[in-house]
Parts: C-alpha cells; sequence; structure tokens
C-alpha cells in the first residue's frame, strides 16, 4: 500500500515520461533504431542507426478546398471535410492523419499534438495526385493610385486587415535585438540589408526585389519599396503593368507551418508545396516549416520555396532571446533528435534551405536544394544550404546541392560530435569558406565520398577542428584550395584555445584547385592523395618534402560534368594506384563494396583511356 508520499512520487515520475515524451496523450511508445542498408558508420565506429514510420492509421481526416461544402465546422469526413488544414491539425490525435486534397491554401498550420511512438503517429499529407500548395502570403488588392505623377511606380496601403500581430514588411530583418544575441554579427547592426522589412512580393508568382530607397524604383523593374512611416508599399512593376490588372500577393507570416508549442514528437510531413515566408534573420526560431522543437519527425517529398530566409527548420533550440534563451537551453539538452528530412526540393530560400541548432541524431538525406543565398548576407555567418549547429550523431547523405550563392553547401557548425557528410553531390557554390565546411569540432567527424564541383572559394574548408578527416572525395575546379584547415586565432573553444591538428586528408582526388592542400599546423597528415592540374601557388615537390604525402601523385585526367542529367564523364591515359582502405570507408560513392583492401583515390572507381561516365544519381 502506497503512502501519500510514495503517491506523490510516482506523479511526479509520470510526469517527467510525460514531459520526454514529447506528445499529449500517453507514454511515447518504445523505439526500434535500425541500421540503414548498407550500413553507414559514424566516426567512433558505431552504426548510425534511425527508426521507420509504422503507423496503420485509425481515422483519417479530409481537407478539400475545392468540395462544395467544405467549412471548418464540419466533421472532416470525405463528404463533409474542413476547409483549411489547421481545423485538421487542432483535432487530429496519435495515431491519426489528416490527407489534404488539391487546393492553394493561404494559413498558418498549427499542430496541437504529436504522436506517440512510430507506431502512433500524427501525419500530414497531400492526398496521392493532389496538388496542395500552402502559401504564408494572401492576394494583394489594394486602391493603387501612382507613387508621383508621371512615374512608372505605385502605392498602396498595407492595411492592417492583411496582417495580424506580424507585420513582416515593418519588421526588420534583423534589429538591433536580435543581432545582439549573435555578437559575431555586430558590425551589421544598422546596416543594409539587415534593416529591410522582410515582407516579400510577387507579380504572377515572381519575386519581386526590394529597394532600400524610393529613388532606386525607377531604375529597377520588378522591384518594391516600403515606405515604413506611412506603411505604404510602393512598386515598379515587371513590363511596367498596370498593377489593378495584375496579381499581386505579399507575405503575412513568418512561419507556415509550426507546433503551438514546443517538443512534439512523431510527425509526419509530407507531399505538401510551402511558399511565400517573410522570414526572418535570427539563426532560431524562423523556419517557413519550423519543427519548434520537436523530436522523431519525418519531414519528407516537399517542396519549400520562395521565402525570405531559412526553409526548413529543425533542431531542438526555438529561441535564443533574452531572456527566454537560458530556459531554452536547457529544454533543448532534453531533447531526443532524430528527426528525418529527405526527398524534398528547396530553392530561393534567401538566407538557406534546412538549418537548426542542437541538432541531434538527424538524418538528412536525398534532398534537392539549389538557387539559394540571394539575400546576399554571408558575413553575418548563419547561412547555408544545409547549415546545422551543434551536431551529435547526425548524417548528412546523397544531397544535391548546387548554384548557391553567399553560403556554404553544407556547413556543421560548432562542437559537432560524431558526425558524417557523405556522398552529397555540390556544384556551383560561392562561399567565402567552402562548399563542405565544418567548424570548430574538437572530436572525430569524417566528411567522404563527397563530389565538390566548381567553388568559388574553398572545396573542403574547416577552421578551428582536430580529428576531422577528409577521406575520398573528388574536389575540382576551386578558386580558393581544394582542402583547407586553419584556425581562428585567439578563438576559445570548450575552454580552449583552437587548434587545427590530427586531423587526417587520405584518399582524394583534388582537380584544379589552385592551392591543393593547406594546412595551418603541421601536426596533421596528408597521404594517398592525387592531385590534378593543381598549383601553382601549390608545390606538390614541397609539399612532400614536409613529410606530407610521400603516397600521393600527381596525374592528368580528362573530366567534364553534365548537371543537368547528374553525371560526368573521365578519363586518363595513366593507370593509378590503388591506395590502404580506411576501415571506417567500407563502399563507393554508389554504395558497391570496396572488395579488397586497396581501394582507388576519390569516391568512384578509377577510368581507363577511353570515356567512362558515371551516374552521381546511382546512390539514390
Amino acid at each position: 500500500m502506497y503512502s501519500k508520499g510514495n503517491q506523490i512520487i510516482v506523479t511526479v515520475f509520470c510526469l517527467f515520461l510525460f514531459s520526454l515524451s514529447g506528445t499529449s496523450g500517453s507514454y511515447a511508445q518504445q523505439v526500434g533504431y535500425t541500421s540503414l542498408n548498407p550500413p553507414v558508420l559514424l566516426p567512433n565506429g558505431n552504426q548510425f542507426k534511425t527508426w521507420k514510420h509504422q503507423t496503420t492509421y485509425t481515422k483519417s481526416y479530409c481537407v478539400d478546398q475545392g468540395h462544395p461544402r467544405a467549412s471548418d465546422d464540419n466533421v472532416g469526413s470525405e463528404d463533409k471535410p474542413f476547409l483549411t488544414i489547421n481545423r485538421a491539425a487542432q483535432v487530429v490525435r496519435p495515431g491519426q492523419r489528416v490527407i489534404v486534397k488539391t487546393g492553394v491554401y493561404r494559413e498558418s498550420v498549427q499542430p496541437r499534438l504529436g504522436g506517440n511512438g512510430p507506431g502512433k503517429m500524427i501525419s500530414f499529407e497531400a492526398a496521392p495526385g493532389a496538388k496542395v500548395i500552402v502559401k504564408g502570403s494572401r492576394v494583394f488588392k489594394p486602391q493603387w493610385s501612382r507613387s508621383k505623377k508621371g512615374d512608372t511606380t505605385h502605392s498602396a496601403a498595407l492595411l492592417d486587415d492583411y496582417f495580424g500581430s506580424y507585420n513582416p514588411f515593418l519588421t526588420e530583418n534583423a534589429s538591433k535585438e536580435d543581432i545582439d544575441i549573435m555578437p559575431w554579427a555586430t558590425q551589421w547592426a544598422g546596416k543594409l540589408p539587415y534593416t529591410l522589412g522582410r515582407g516579400l512580393v510577387f507579380q504572377n508568382g515572381k519575386r519581386l526585389v526590394q529597394q532600400a530607397r524610393y529613388a532606386y524604383l525607377a531604375k529597377v523593374p520588378g522591384s518594391y519599396w516600403v515606405e515604413k512611416d506611412s506603411s505604404r508599399l510602393h512598386i515598379h512593376p515587371l513590363s511596367d503593368a498596370n498593377p489593378s490588372r495584375t496579381v499581386f500577393e505579399i507575405t503575412t507570416q513568418q512561419h507556415i507551418f509550426k507546433p503551438a508549442v514546443t517538443d512534439l514528437g512523431y510527425i509526419r510531413v509530407k507531399g505538401f508545396i510551402f511558399e511565400h515566408a517573410g522570414n526572418g534573420f535570427p539563426r532560431t526560431g524562423v523556419g517557413a516549416v519550423f519543427t519548434m522543437g520537436g523530436h522523431h519527425w519525418i519531414i519528407e517529398d516537399n517542396i519549400v520555396r520562395q521565402v525570405n530566409s531559412v526553409g526548413i527548420e529543425i533542431g531542438a533550440r526555438t529561441d535564443e532571446s533574452r531572456p527566454a534563451g537560458r530556459i531554452d537551453a536547457r529544454r533543448a539538452g532534453n531533447s531526443l533528435g532524430y528527426t528525418i528530412v529527405r526527398n524534398n526540393e528547396l530553392y530561393e530560400c534567401g538566407t538557406g534551405g534546412i538549418q537548426g541548432l542542437t541538432v541531434k541524431n538527424a538524418l538528412v538525406e536525398n534532398n534537392r536544394i539549389h538557387h539559394c543565398g540571394w539575400q546576399n548576407v554571408q558575413r553575418y555567418w548563419e547561412t547555408g544550404a544545409i547549415k546545422l549547429l551543434l551536431n551529435n550523431g547526425t548524417l548528412v547523405r546523397r544531397n544535391i546541392i548546387t548554384d548557391i550563392q553567399a553560403a556554404p553547401g553544407i556547413w556543421l557548425d560548432y562542437n559537432n560530435i560524431n558526425s558524417r557528410v557523405t556522398q552529397n553531390v555540390l556544384a556551383n557554390i560561392q562561399s567565402v569558406n567552402g562548399a563542405i565546411f565544418i567548424e570548430a569540432s574538437q572530436v572525430p567527424n569524417l566528411v567522404d565520398r563527397n563530389f565538390v564541383w566548381n567553388v568559388t572559394g574553398s572545396g573542403i574548408y574547416q577552421h578551428d577542428c582536430d580529428k576531422l578527416t577528409v577521406a575520398h572525395n573528388f574536389v575540382a575546379n576551386c578558386t580558393g584550395k581544394g582542402v583547407e584547415m586553419r584556425i581562428c586565432k585567439g578563438r576559445m573553444v570548450n575552454g580552449r584555445l583552437s587548434t587545427c591538428t590530427q586531423n587526417r586528408v587520405l584518399n582524394n582526388i583534388i582537380v584544379n584547385a589552385r592551392e591543393g592542400i593547406w594546412f595551418i599546423d603541421d601536426d596533421n597528415i596528408s597521404n594517398r592523395n592525387i592531385f590534378v592540374a593543381s598549383g601553382p601557388p601549390f608545390d606538390f615537390a614541397a609539399w612532400q618534402k614536409k613529410g606530407f604525402g610521400q603516397n600521393s601523385i600527381t596525374a592528368r585526367i580528362n573530366v567534364s560534368l553534365d548537371l543537368k542529367k547528374l553525371s560526368f564523364t573521365w578519363s586518363t591515359a595513366k593507370k593509378f594506384p590503388l591506395f590502404e582502405k580506411l576501415e571506417i570507408c567500407k563502399y563507393d560513392f554508389s554504395d558497391s563494396p570496396w572488395k579488397t583492401n586497396k581501394v582507388p583515390a576519390g569516391p568512384f572507381p578509377y577510368p581507363g583511356p577511353r570515356p567512362t561516365t558515371v551516374s552521381l544519381a546511382d546512390s539514390r
């Protein structure tokens, strides 16, 4: 028989378990974590393990904007569907799903509950064959007037009726308060484009360019300017169109899909098109699709496009503002992680595609990210096609990332632990750092079997890292180094001055990188690499005299890339040597096993004198 004191202890313990579940009904089911096929090893030698959706849904709610009797007062059945997705998000429970039929849904979706485990998830899905567009914008049909007599510009009032408590046109991309919590960005406080508003304008679906001054409008068709004092929007339409006869849309919200509370788990989001978010530059809490610190999400088969900053935000952190930041950090410390982001397409995102702070056991794979970074704000150091911070056991693989400006392609930022970047294709990357960037990490991490092509900057870059292995990559056409390793002088990481030692660069092929491989510290290893047309200033003979690359060689190859077909063709008249295999790299780029302990450099079998075409989509 329990005493009253024991009953209190049991109750508190149950509440603790409930808080860890991230659900709103019962304890989370036991999750059976499984290996990938083929297995992928993390730097510590253990297999990366993930989880699978296993739910047989007991009920499906229907949302059908096109149904003549659709109403949020309905029960959500096929014959009496809901009008909005958010209405369904308020009633769906663990083990149930929301099926959305074709339509344009202008709303903010804010789920109230999460699932209870992989066998009792909550799922939001586009119906099979449906085209479901969820927009953070509204059609703008104001009373237009000429801005000035005889001018090509027009203006209209941004009335409060279009917005709730958040007006992105009157909210700065990064205010002084925002930058105060990002001290590395202090030089940008009060400067453009950080002081511009977050609101976007679209003319017939095409994003217009925001100007800082009214005087610039007349010179740039397809642009707009916000007169904040009077809340007026001034536009110079494309083709000098009559705005009263043209469809304009304006963003009215920061998030498109975001839970109502933090830490919800076991949610799937599948098959939607998310577009038009007026979101800002702070590094947390701004994703157009935002897990709000949730765990065990699956975000798959979606398109995210035309947003002011970040497309998809994962990770445990949600709010770094003062004084909420300390509470948020403590909460995030208990996160289970295990978010899966796969098979999505992201483009026209202003600062980045997939981002997140405090990322545990995540799987980010098979995403297509392109034409991001148009805000051109790399030097506030929060941009990237994929930018994940404080990673622990994270796997980033098989993503195709092209045409990125003012941002790295993949950036694992700060104090990363036991994480791996592998089998990604990166092409046409403009970055002051590198196409792949690993930062300030003191324990083993791994960058391997990636294909990197055409980089303004370095191919693979790290600063302030120890024990990083860079192996079996193909890196070509870099204006900087093929692989660059340096330190930021005077920087403290985990209570000590940062160093750049005990790193390994092995079994890579580096083509047409002016400076080959570059170390700031000689306490690193470089060996078994093949250099093609690398240097000057890179001096291979001097590199070997320093003790680097005793088994490396220089060579000639012919190589070309067809990015549209995702294939490259190469040949060589010389027979290349095989090298000692790294035990952790058991497979080539397409996951064919290396059959012996002697393997090629780079991620592919060597070509011969006749051109060999390699599909870069083989492993996807």
